[in-house]
This record gives C-alpha cells, sequence and structure tokens, in this order.
C-alpha cells in the first residue's frame, strides 16, 4: 500500500529525545508500516524537533507550515502531494492533521479514505474522518455515542518493540528498602505525588521505600519540595528523561503508574516486558491493559484523598506475597507477546487498513 501519515503538532522543546504519547505513535505507525512492506510518507510540520526520527523510519518525509484554517498554501502542497503520490489511505494523528486532509483530498476529487488515530479524550474531533482507530475501547464507545458508526470506530493498542537481543531481567526477592519506580511526564493528573503520601504511611508502619521516576516537567520542584516535607528526600529522585528502559527496570522492584488521565499506558507495556510487578490506576488505558489480580493491581483513581492508602496496601500486598507478585509479572509478560508487542500490533494494523482500502 501507499499511505501517506500525518501529525501537525507544535512539540518544539529543547529536549529533543522526548518522543511522548502521539509522537511515539506517529513514529511508530510509519515505522512498522514500512516493516510490513508499504511505502510511507510522513507529513510533520516545520521545525518538529524529532524529524530525523521521522526521517530515520519513513519511506519519505515532508515537512508543512500547516498554519491555521486559512493556510492556503498548505492546503495547495497537500493537495499536489495527494495527486502525485496517490495514497491507497491516508492517516491523521490530529484533529489540524485530519482537517488539512479533508480539504487537500476535496481538491484532489479523490476518494482516498482517511483514518483518524484517537490519542485523547477529545473524540468529536475525528468524527469527519471515515474511520477513527482508538487507542482503547473506552474511546471507541464515547466515539460511537458522539454518532459513529460501530464499523468506523475501531480500537486498536499501542505497542513497543522488544529490543534487539532482548533478555528478560530475573527477578528475585524484593530488595530493602523495596524499590518503586514511575515513568513519565512529571504533570499534576500523574499523581506521582500519592506515590510519595503512599510512601510515608508506609514508613509510619515501619516498611521503607524508596522511589525514583524517569521523567521531566513542571512538578519537578513540588515534587522535590513534597519529599523534602514528608522526611523522604534522601529516597526519592527524579532521573529526568529516562531512554535506557532495561537499567531504569533493573534498579525497580514495583512499577507505579498511578494516573488520573491516562489514555493508554506505553510505559505499562514496558513494564510487563522487563518483568516488573505492576500497581496502576483504573484509568482508561491502563484499565483495559491490565486484569486486576492477573497480571497487575488496580487502584481507583477516583477518589485523590484515598489513593495514597490504596497505593500503600496494594504494595504490601505484594511485599507479603512476593510469589503472587512474580505470578502477576510472569502473566503479564505473556500479556505483552500475545497482544501489545509490535510484531502482533503492527500485523493487525498492517491487515486493518488493508480491509479499509478494499471497501472503497
Amino acid at each position: 500500500m501507499k499511505i501517506i501519515n500525518i501529525l501537525f503538532n507544535y512539540k518544539k522543546s529543547t529536549h529533543d529525545n522526548q518522543v511522548l504519547g502521539v509522537e511515539r505513535c506517529f513514529i511508530d505507525y510509519a515505522r512498522y508500516l514500512v516493516a510490513q512492506g508499504n511505502e510511507v510518507v510522513s507529513v510533520l510540520k516545520e521545525g518538529i524537533v524529532y524529524l530525523d526520527k521521522v526521517k530515520k523510519v519513513s519511506s519519505k518525509t515532508v515537512e508543512m507550515k500547516a498554519f491555521g484554517q486559512g493556510d492556503i498554501v498548505t492546503m495547495l502542497r497537500m493537495a499536489y502531494l495527494f495527486f502525485t503520490f496517490a495514497p491507497d489511505i491516508i492517516i491523521c494523528h490530529s484533529g489540524r492533521a485530519l482537517l488539512f486532509a479533508r480539504i487537500a483530498r476535496f481538491l484532489t476529487f479523490k476518494k482516498t479514505p482517511i483514518v483518524a488515530i484517537n490519542h485523547g479524550i477529545r473524540v468529536k474531533k475525528f468524527l469527519k474522518a471515515d474511520y477513527v482507530f482508538a487507542v482503547n475501547s473506552y474511546f471507541t464507545r464515547e466515539l460511537v455515542a458522539a454518532g459513529m458508526s460501530k464499523d468506523r470506530a475501531i480500537a486498536i493498542p499501542n505497542m513497543i518493540e522488544v529490543p534487539q537481543s532482548f533478555v528478560s531481567p530475573i527477578k528475585t526477592k524484593f530488595r530493602r528498602p523495596l524499590k518503586l519506580g514511575s515513568l513519565g511526564r512529571l504533570y499534576p493528573e500523574k499523581y506521582f505525588d500519592k506515590v510519595l503520601s503512599a510512601m510515608a504511611i508506609l514508613r509510619d508502619q515501619g516498611f521503607e521505600c524508596e522511589y525514583i521516576i524517569g521523567g521531566v516537567g513542571p512538578m519537578q520542584e513540588p515534587l522535590e519540595q513534597q519529599a523534602l516535607e514528608l522526611g523522604l528526600a534522601n529516597n526519592f529522585k527524579i532521573l529526568g528523561w529516562t531512554e535506557d528502559k532495561k537499567t531504569f527496570f533493573e534498579n525497580v522492584d514495583i512499577f507505579i503508574l498511578p494516573s488520573w488521565g491516562e489514555t493508554f499506558g506505553i510505559v505499562l507495556l514496558e513494564a510487563m516486558l522487563y518483568n516488573t510487578p505492576i500497581i496502576t490506576s483504573d484509568s482508561w488505558g491502563p484499565d483495559e491493559i491490565i486484569d486486576e489480580g492477573i497480571d497487575g493491581l488496580k487502584v481507583s483513581k477516583d477518589d485523590s484523598e484515598k489513593m495514597p492508602q490504596l497505593l500503600a496496601q496494594a504494595i504490601l500486598r505484594l511485599v507479603n506475597d512476593e510469589e503472587f507478585g512474580k505470578k502477576l509479572a510472569a502473566n503479564a509478560k505473556k500479556k505483552f507477546f500475545e497482544q501489545y508487542s509490535a510484531d502482533v500490533v503492527s500485523k493487525r494494523l498492517d491487515g486493518l487498513l488493508r480491509y479499509i482500502v478494499s471497501k472503497v
């Protein structure tokens, strides 16, 4: 197939290795669809810091200005690209990408199907796409409730690739003090502060933990101040942006994702791959990835005041039954290879796109 893959956003961070959520999916779609034998042209805004990453995995890369709705030049450039490349299908990873793609398609008088990838809670902006792939089934239900037909709202998860020469870490007994870890942007909705509060609860019960977070963001100073006020400054460290996941998970006994709002949770897939017991909130994505008591433990995201106590109870449950924790981690790893590896998901993605093309 000939595929155009589009993302227009404004990410111009000085930390050019921070490829998050939407950007990571955009790049992964190009990488794995090319690996499936397709020709993929990736279209993105000029000046985006992850341009080199996109170039490495795409058949071709095109930069466009993509200003507001009146940017006639970009619309004409995209229409010309559609006309000359003649794609079989178009994939849009943002609302602005969908807007420009629909106008460009109209200008070329073609019926090329457009698939939007819904990464967030604002589902209505994608209703004018021909199909929508959502990262979890909660959002497909939201799309149907907003007016999209069931057969055009499809849940397909994000994915990660198993690193070359991957060797599964062997984890024996939990360390003392217990090593807790999280990955993600340091934003309020991530609820990393709840883990610090849980550590204080556990310390008061005579159980000591250490906590590391791989991430950057505006909550770094408030989190460090909270740790200081709780007397946990020596037990808490923010690592900054963390690319070396192998080393990170080798130094973690339990992985915690306490987010209030998590549309998917790729970091959970990494914890699953690296054989690490998981405690997560029941936010949209994690609630679908993790089955309570089978491949992880879940706590309610809806009562922020109770969450520290719930996290503390979940941590103690694993500590008091380490064999149970090992079983959860083993089940999660098995689920990862069956449902979330790039090899599995990319084949399903390719099949779905080919099915949509065949319907035109």
